[in-house]
């Protein structure tokens, strides 16, 4: 038993499928991205590995995970900078500064080299673990604008500044004859097809194991309700796409496409138009666009925020 009143255990990925998500349905504020389901894709499709994470323990009680490894004398998170957007722990309220307590041990006990991100500017490894450790650095890493999405359309119209509240209006009025609809990760190929056609640059990006680590999130976020995949279709042809997720008050705007041969109708601005609307009236708050400072998310209202990088 340490002096903060936890202890913590080193558990392999696979073993800890029941502590996790008895974790994550508890954990405030829980995104997609720090689900096991997400990780177990990550490790075995990607990364090839099973790590050992981090896991506390309150008199044998779960109260935290940090899905984090030690490797060359490193303290990083699990991640892949090709598709993590967002990393963070996972705990019960009211753990996250005793956890980060012992982590802080751990890091002295082991003189250890911390690496650490992207984490949310409110993660508690940023509000907590500099306060326990005067000798970390913390850093701005990757613009994630996000937008706060108003209770009515018209609202959020309203909000955009007049040339981007003309341009939508426009361009949604060229649209009469499209369809968006939901579709499901049995369709994944529409996804692929329309990302290589909008930017060349995806070829290379959607490699064998990366087109696979894509249909398993398709599939377990399906199941867990937190798949939002919409296609715009001009008669049966889709002409753009949103790969997204959800959960609770927000939309993560994951992935996008397009073809443009059909750039006139200005396909996937009108899709991810038309997704936000749909928001709106489904009562969501937030719509993240994650990683990314392309000009067309600031164009969408959304503002600047920051991932977070700690380092020792």
């Amino acid at each position: 038993m340490s002096n903060h009143g936890l202890v913590m255990r080193f558990e392999k990925l696979s073993r800890c499928s029941t502590i996790w998500e008895e974790l994550f349905n508890q954990t405030p504020n829980p995104s997609p991205f720090i689900s096991r389901d997400w990780f177990y894709a990550l490790c075995k499709n990607l990364l090839k590995i099973d790590p050992e994470i981090m896991i506390f323990l309150e008199n044998d009680r779960p109260v935290g995970i940090i899905p984090g490894v030690i490797e060359n004398d490193t303290l990083r998170l699990i991640g892949d900078e090709r598709v993590t957007d967002i990393d963070d722990i996972i705990y019960l309220p009211g753990y996250e500064r005793g956890i980060l307590e012992e982590l802080a041990s751990l890091i002295r006990s082991k003189d250890l080299r911390v690496d650490l991100s992207p984490v949310e500017n409110q993660s508690p490894l940023i509000l907590y673990l500099p306060e326990l450790m005067d000798d970390l650095i913390t850093e701005e890493v990757d613009i994630c604008p996000i937008l706060c999405l108003p209770d009515s359309w018209e609202e959020y119209l309203n909000n955009l500044d007049g040339k981007s509240r003309h341009e939508l209006r426009r361009k949604l009025r060229k649209v009469v004859d499209v369809n968006t609809k939901s579709i499901g990760p049995e369709q994944i190929e529409i996804l692929f097809h329309l990302m290589i056609a909008s930017d060349k640059n995806k070829k290379d990006f959607l490699k064998v194991e990366i087109c696979e680590f894509f249909r398993a999130i398709a599939r377990s976020f399906y199941k867990n309700n937190w798949l939002r995949f919409r296609a715009t279709f001009l008669d049966s042809q889709p002409i753009g796409v949103v790969f997204s997720f959800q959960n609770k008050d927000r939309i993560y705007l994951y992935n996008t496409g397009f073809d443009p041969t059909f750039s006139h109708l200005s396909p996937g601005i009108v899709t991810i138009g038309l997704d936000i609307k749909t928001a709106i009236y489904e009562g969501f708050k937030y719509y993240d666009f994650l990683r990314g400072e392309e000009e067309y998310k600031l164009r969408f209202g959304a503002r600047e925020h920051y991932t977070m990088r700690i380092r020792r």
